[in-house]
């Protein structure tokens, strides 16, 4: 027996389904309505704050110009609550580290206190601490052919070798001194002072970061007439290296040079 097709059941789904659809809509929108009333819906407030960032990368070491720094919109929250709030806070200050474009701008990063200063003597971010080493700023001047050439910049660690003229006879009694003598005047030559950071440079004029018993010891070295050469230390080298330092003799005695002197004339034959 065949059974007949009856479109009754289809055509009341149908209605079903679309009865369900309005209930769910109309239930979607009463949802809708009571959410806004009461607030749920709205966006929270997001407060915000206008801080100084970096408009381009700024070098170490570099007074900060108009040209390198922007206002930025920022999100508060604690890793910018030291950020600087206003661009003229940061003109003319030097920068104590390599900034990137679009870094925030806080005081750890620069390296002077006082806009115009071309260096600080404490690190950047360091602050002072009155159980630490007299920190001072001392300059000397150093050609740029005992400077590496002229190449050396701020921020670099050097060592400071020192030829002094020394001269053990004056003041000397000479009857006092029989035979041939023991010590003779000349240069002497020295590691002297080591791992002296480079703060600031004009031409020769170098200034650098020591304690108060350094900036003494390069003072009377100054007066007494040393001749300073500046060696370039390698980043990571913290070592105090130890020296014997060099003098003419002990050059001769290592290298071997021959020594001058005066021509034998007795063993020149007379001429024809």
């Amino acid at each position: 027996m065949e059974l007949e097709y009856s479109d009754r059941n289809s055509k009341r789904s149908k209605l079903y389904i679309a009865v369900g659809v309005i209930i769910a809509l109309i239930v979607g929108g009463i949802v809708f309505v009571a959410l806004q009333a009461s607030g749920l819906t709205a966006e929270p407030k997001v407060e915000t704050r206008q801080v100084v960032v970096a408009a381009r990368d700024i070098a170490g070491r570099k007074p900060i110009e108009e040209g390198d720094v922007i206002m930025r919109s920022v999100t508060v929250d604690p890793t910018n609550s030291t950020a600087f709030t206003r661009i003229d806070e940061v003109l003319g200050r030097v920068s104590g580290v390599a900034i990137t474009t679009g870094q925030m701008l806080s005081p750890n990063l620069l390296a002077s206190t006082t806009e115009g200063q071309a260096y600080s003597i404490l690190e950047p971010g360091e602050k002072f601490d009155p159980s630490g080493p007299d920190l001072r700023a001392v300059s000397i001047n150093v050609p740029d052919d005992r400077a590496v050439a002229g190449t050396l910049q701020p921020g670099q660690r050097v060592d400071l070798i020192v030829t002094m003229a020394i001269n053990p006879e004056i003041g000397a009694n000479p009857k006092a001194s029989a035979g041939p003598a023991k010590v003779i005047p000349g240069p002497s030559t020295k590691v002297t002072l080591q791992k002296l950071d480079i703060l600031a440079r004009t031409g020769a004029l170098y200034i650098l970061r020591s304690d108060l018993a350094t900036a003494e010891k390069v003072s009377e070295l100054t007066a007494a007439g040393g001749q300073f050469t500046m060696v370039l230390r390698p980043e990571a080298d913290d070592r105090t290296a130890t020296t014997e330092g060099s003098t003419l003799d002990r050059l001769i005695d290592e290298f071997g040079f021959p020594v001058p002197l005066p021509p034998d004339f007795s063993k020149q034959q007379a001429a024809p």
